[in-house]
C-alpha cells in the first residue's frame, strides 16, 4: 500500500506551503493529519506524541499545511533515554521535548523519498538545522534500498502520505551534532593526518565562529510571509534573521594519503612543499617553518581545503528537476566557482552525470582533466559529517592548487553566479530554497552606501534564469561587492548577465581595486533599451554558422553579446535565442592574480521601482574571447 501511497504523493513536492490541505492526498489517509496518523499508532509512537505535546507542536501537527515529519518509534525513542541514563520521556526536560520535536518536523514542505537524492533535505527542519538524506542497499534484505537521515537514522517505514504532508518512520532519534568544524574532524579517525595538518596551521581557529552577533533584522520581517513583485512575477519573501558562519571541508581520509606514499606528518609537509614551492616560488624557503603563516606551504595546503561556504553534497550547483530540465548537458557540466580560504585562489564545482567534481576541465564523461571526486552521502557510512557550523565531505585524491589546475583548468570562461559572491547567500540557505524568496537587509561583504532598497534571492525553479538563481534589487539602488579573483596574470574581458524589462532603469556601473575610488565603466547602460535597437544589434540565429559568427562579431564590437545556448529557461526558451537575454561588455583589461577587483552598480534615475537582476559575471582570458578558436557560445 505505501509504495502507491508514494507514487499517489509525488506531486505534493510541487505545491507551494500553504494553510490550504493537500488534494491530492485525499484518497489516501481519508481525514488523517499528521496528529491523527500518530495518535491511531499510539502503540508504536506513544513516546514521540508525549514529545510533541510537551513541546506544543502536537496541535500544529493536527492543523492544516504541508509537513515533513520524520517521527522516531518507541524503541529508537528508548534508545535515546537509555543513552542519556534515563527510562522515561517524562524525565526530559520542556527545553529537551522543544528540540527533540523540532528536530524531527520539516514545517515549509511534504518531502517525500521519491524528491529526494544525495545530500541535504532542501528546507531546515524547525531548530534551523539541514538533515542529509542518502540510500544504501541493505544486503540482509535481497539488496532492496533503504534510506537514512544523516547516515544513521534509517527510514523504517516512509512516504506514508497524510493529508497536511507526509510521515516517515526512523529507528534512530535525529541528534545533531553540537561540535563546531574542527572538533567534528577531531572525532573521525580516518581523517587523523589532516586533521593534525589544521591544528598545527592554526587554520581550526578559522573555522570556530557561528552566529554573528552584531546581524541585526526586525523580527516582523522575519517570521511573516511578505510580498515582492519583481520580473513580472509576485513572490513571497522573508528577510535572514540569523547572519551564520558556516564553512565547507574537503578532506582526504587516510588511506588516500597512504596511496600516495603519504603516511606522517612529516610526509605531508614535504609534500605540500614540493607542490606550493612551485606555485609561489617567490616564498620558497621563507616560511617553511612557521606553520601559522598563511604563506606556509602547509598552510596554503590546508587552507585550500577549505571554504567559507557551507555547501552539502547537492549544493555546489543545480540538481535534481532543474538541471534535468534546463542544463545542456551535451554542452556543458553545470559548473559554479568559488573562493576559498587560500587568499586570491578559486574552486570550480562540477556535476556530471558522474557526481561531483572538484576542478575538473571538459564536459560529461570527455574530460580532459578529471579533478578530484566529492564522495556521496551514500559512500560514506554511519558518519555525521554535518557540523553545528559546517560540513565536511571525503575526496578521493589529494587536492591541491597546482599549474594544471591554474593553467589548464582555469583557463576558462570563469561564470560567477551572483549567489557565490558572498557566502551569507549560501550559508542562511538562501539558495536552492524553492518555497519562497529570501531577503536581505544587509550582504556580508557588500556595501549599500547608505541605500535600502528591497534586495532578494529569487526562490529556484525552471522558469529561473541561469542555474536558476538570481538576486535581485528593487528600489533605488547602488551597491559595491567584491568579484572572484583571476587566476593569473593577463588580460581578462569582465561581463555580466542581464534581462530586458521596462522597469530595469539605468545603471551606472564601476570598475577597479579601489572600493572607495572605482572608475565608471562607459556611459550609464540603459536595461530599458530592447535588445534588438541598433546600439546593441540582437539579431536572431539563421542557422548558417558563417553568418551567426559575423553578427555575434558586430555584436560584440557594440560591446554586448547574445546569452548562452546551454541553458533552456522553463526547458524550453533557450537563453541565446531569446532576444530579452544579454551580456553586457563591462571592460577588457589586464588583471593580477594578486589583486581585489571591485564591482558597483549604481541606478542614476529617480526610480523608487526601478528593478535589476544580478545573475552572473564573466571573467574571460583573452585566451578564451580572443583565442585561435572562436568562443564557443554555450
Amino acid at each position: 500500500m505505501r509504495l502507491v501511497l508514494a507514487v499517489l504523493a509525488v506531486p505534493a513536492f510541487m505545491a507551494s506551503c500553504s494553510d490550504d490541505p493537500l488534494p491530492q492526498n485525499y484518497y489516501t489517509f481519508t481525514g488523517e493529519m499528521v496528529s491523527d496518523y500518530l495518535q491511531n499508532r499510539s502503540e508504536e509512537y506513544s513516546d514521540f506524541i508525549a514529545i510533541l505535546q510537551r513541546s506544543g507542536l502536537y496541535g500544529m501537527m493536527a492543523t492544516y499545511g504541508s509537513y515533513t515529519c520524520l517521527a522516531p518509534n518507541n524503541s529508537a525513542v528508548q534508545l535515546y533515554l537509555k543513552e542519556r541514563g534515563m527510562t522515561s520521556v517524562d524525565q526530559l526536560s520542556k527545553e529537551d521535548c522543544d528540540t527533540l520535536a523540532w528536530n524531527h518536523i520539516i514545517d515549509e514542505k511534504a518531502y517525500f523519498t521519491t524528491d529526494l537524492s544525495d545530500g541535504n533535505i532542501p528546507s531546515a527542519n524547525m531548530n534551523g538545522r539541514y538533515l542529509t538524506f542518502s540510500s544504501d542497499s541493505d544486503a540482509m534484505n535481497s539488496n532492496n534500498v533503504t534510506y537514512y537521515i544523516n547516515q544513521s537514522c534509517r527510514l523504517v517505514v516512509r512516504d506514508d502520505s497524510v493529508e497536511n504532508g507526509v510521515v516517515h518512520t526512523l529507528d534512530h532519534v535525529i541528534v545533531p551534532q553540537s561540535f563546531y568544524l574542527p572538533d567534528l574532524l577531531a572525532e573521525d579517525s580516518t581523517v587523523s593526518l589532516f586533521y593534525e595538518a589544521l591544528m598545527l596551521t592554526g587554520m581550526d581557529d578559522s573555522l570556530k565562529q557561528y552566529i554573528d552577533e552584531t546581524y541585526t533584522c526586525g523580527e516582523d520581517s522575519v517570521n511573516q510571509d511578505m510580498s515582492i513583485t519583481t520580473g513580472g512575477a509576485t513572490y513571497t519573501m522573508r528577510y535572514v534573521g540569523t547572519r551564520m558562519k558556516r564553512y565547507t571541508a574537503f578532506v582526504e581520509k587516510d588511506e588516500v594519503y597512504a596511496a600516495a606514499g603519504i603516511n606522517t606528518l612529516d610526509d605531508l609537509k614535504a609534500y605540500a612543499k614540493q607542490v606550493y614551492d612551485e606555485m609561489y616560488p617567490e616564498d620558497a624557503g621563507l616560511y617553511d617553518e612557521d606553520w601559522t603563516d598563511r604563506r606556509n606551504p602547509l598552510n596554503r595546503f590546508v587552507s585550500y581545503h577549505l571554504l567559507p561556504y557551507y555547501g552539502a553534497y547537492n549544493d555546489w550547483t543545480v540538481y535534481g528537476d532543474v538541471k534535468t530540465t534546463c542544463a545542456k548537458t551535451d554542452l556543458i557540466d553545470c559548473t559554479d566557482w568559488y573562493t576559498t580560504m587560500l587568499s586570491h585562489t578559486l574552486m570550480k564545482m562540477s556535476t556530471p552525470s558522474e557526481g561531483l567534481f572538484i576542478n575538473r576541465k571538459g564536459v560529461g564523461a570527455a574530460y580532459t582533466v578529471r579533478g578530484t571526486r566529492v564522495l556521496a552521502p551514500s559512500e560514506v557510512g554511519d558518519v555525521d559529517q554535518q557540523a553545528l557550523n559546517g560540513i565536511y565531505h571525503y575526496i578521493d585524491e589529494i587536492l591541491t592548487y597546482n599549474p594544471t589546475t591554474r593553467d589548464v583548468v582555469f583557463n576558462d570562461r570563469i561564470r560567477i553566479n551572483a549567489v557565490t559572491l558572498s557566502p551569507e547567500f549560501m550559508n542562511c540557505g538562501a539558495r536552492g530554497n524553492t518555497e519562497r524568496a529570501t531577503g536581505f537587509k544587509v550582504v556580508e561583504g557588500w556595501d549599500f552606501h547608505g541605500r535600502t532598497p528591497t534586495m532578494t534571492l529569487r526562490k529556484r525553479d525552471v522558469w529561473m534564469v541561469t542555474y536558476a538563481d538570481c538576486v535581485d534589487m528593487v528600489g533605488q539602488f547602488d551597491v559595491t561587492f567584491k568579484l572572484h579573483p583571476v587566476p593569473k596574470a593577463g588580460s581578462y574581458e569582465v561581463r555580466f548577465a542581464y534581462g530586458w524589462g521596462a522597469m530595469r532603469g539605468k545603471v551606472q556601473i564601476y570598475f577597479g581595486t579601489d572600493p572607495d575610488g572605482l572608475l565608471p565603466m562607459g556611459l550609464p547602460i540603459d536595461l530599458t533599451i530592447w535588445p534588438a535597437d541598433p546600439s546593441i544589434g540582437w539579431v536572431a540565429d539563421t542557422g548558417d554558422e558563417e553568418t551567426d559568427r559575423a553578427m555575434d562579431k558586430a555584436m560584440h564590437n557594440r560591446g554586448y553579446m547574445k546569452d548562452m545556448d546551454s541553458w533552456a529557461q522553463g526547458g524550453q526558451n533557450i537563453l541565446r535565442e531569446q532576444g530579452a537575454k544579454l551580456r553586457k561588455i563591462l571592460v577588457t583589461e589586464n588583471m593580477s592574480p594578486d589583486e581585489d577587483y571591485y564591482v558597483r552598480i549604481k541606478l542614476v534615475i529617480d526610480n523608487p521601482q526601478a528593478e535589476f537582476p544580478i545573475n552572473y559575471f564573466e571573467l574571460v582570458p583573452k585566451s578564451i574571447y580572443a583565442g585561435v578558436e572562436a568562443e564557443d557560445t554555450h
